[in-house]
């Protein structure tokens, strides 16, 4: 199995550029935001060609993240061959990041397609081997949610198990897998017994979090939980905030990273990995599509904790005596909780 992960927007483009340039059959993207503003990274004009020269093209891409693209770069898409379908559900977004190029390589993780992005730091990986077909069949279950009707591509497929495997898959939030991400992660948080690594962009935690947090601290397990000092939303600062300031009096090491960070991260005794689209609040865990890669390859793990470390480095430690919460950062916090749903 070969992987490569990207540590930020504009390289994980790349790579992905590079694959649907290679493919000679299909070429499957399904993602939260797609925006037709990265001319250096023109995903539309080679998504165009490829599905010109006869490749099967086909984009699912969430009705909300994606409301800004217009629908004239919709039907210049489908004009050229391409199948172009939106993911519309109430109170459900679709947040996966995905990409399947010739059902042989797959591409997953936190990477959204904008501009706006570009400077920032982000975690995508790309992998190949038997997991490219669970990434494969979330994929044909978004694209049937989404009205899909392609033979090739609606047939429900019963895959079996990996067994004996040092990778799998979670599709979280289709076909009755409403909570797989929280029962992996009270799994793994629950059975550390050495460290436990929290990167996110938004940390808006659910109590039953907070309590695996706080009885793997009371073990003696370090926990570490790194955060955009300041996010792309300035209220959910407020909010991570409130709760750095709580599991830091737990006993955590939290930590502002100084740039903003997309990367959703978790890292168990320096032997378990995971990466995926999800971040640390009740809309992925609740409500929204999600997909992630639990990991035990050491060489993998190896690579994502330099990562981590990289930035962690690149951070300043989250003193609680400096961030002493406000009455509003709490509102801010509960009101998040409460609204999440529908914001």
């Amino acid at each position: 199995m070969r992987y490569r992960f990207f540590t930020t927007s504009t390289t994980a483009w790349s790579g992905m550029l590079a694959a649907m340039a290679s493919a000679r059959e299909s070429i499957y993207l399904g993602t939260y935001i797609f925006g037709n503003d990265t001319p250096r990274h023109d995903f539309l004009s080679l998504l165009e060609r490829k599905a010109q020269e006869g490749v099967r093209v086909v984009i699912v891409l969430d009705a909300i993240g994606s409301f800004a693209l217009e629908e004239k770069v919709a039907n210049r898409l489908r004009a050229a061959g391409a199948e172009v379908r939106f993911f519309s559900h109430w109170f459900r977004r679709m947040h996966q990041k995905i990409l399947i190029v010739d059902e042989r390589i797959g591409f997953l993780g936190g990477v959204n397609i904008s501009h706006s992005y570009a400077r920032w730091s982000d975690l995508h990986v790309r992998v190949s081997g038997k997991v490219v077909a669970y990434i494969l069949s979330s994929f044909r279950n978004i694209y049937r949610e989404s009205g899909g009707e392609d033979p090739a591509l609606a047939k429900k497929e019963d895959l079996p198990l990996l067994k004996k495997t040092r990778m799998w898959f979670i599709e979280h939030g289709l076909s009755g897998k409403g909570s797989a991400m929280r029962a992996h992660y009270e799994k793994h948080i629950g059975e550390s017994t050495r460290s436990v690594v929290i990167v996110t962009p938004y940390f808006i935690p659910h109590r039953w979090l907070i309590a695996h947090l706080h009885q793997a601290i009371l073990r003696g397990v370090s926990v570490e939980i790194i955060v955009p000092k300041h996010a792309d939303h300035w209220f959910t600062d407020h909010a991570s905030y409130y709760y750095l300031h709580v599991l830091s009096l737990l006993g955590a090491n939290c930590f502002l990273s100084t740039h903003m960070n997309h990367a959703k991260v978790l890292l168990i005794d320096g032997r378990t990995g995971v990466v995926g689209s999800q971040n640390m609040d009740a809309l992925s865990l609740d409500w929204n599509v999600e997909s992630g890669i639990f990991f035990e390859n050491t060489r993998m793990v190896e690579d994502l904790n330099t990562i981590v470390s990289k930035w962690r480095n690149e951070s300043v430690r989250f003193d609680p005596r400096l961030h002493l919460p406000r009455w509003y950062d709490r509102l801010f916090a509960w009101i998040l909780h409460f609204f999440q749903p529908i914001l």
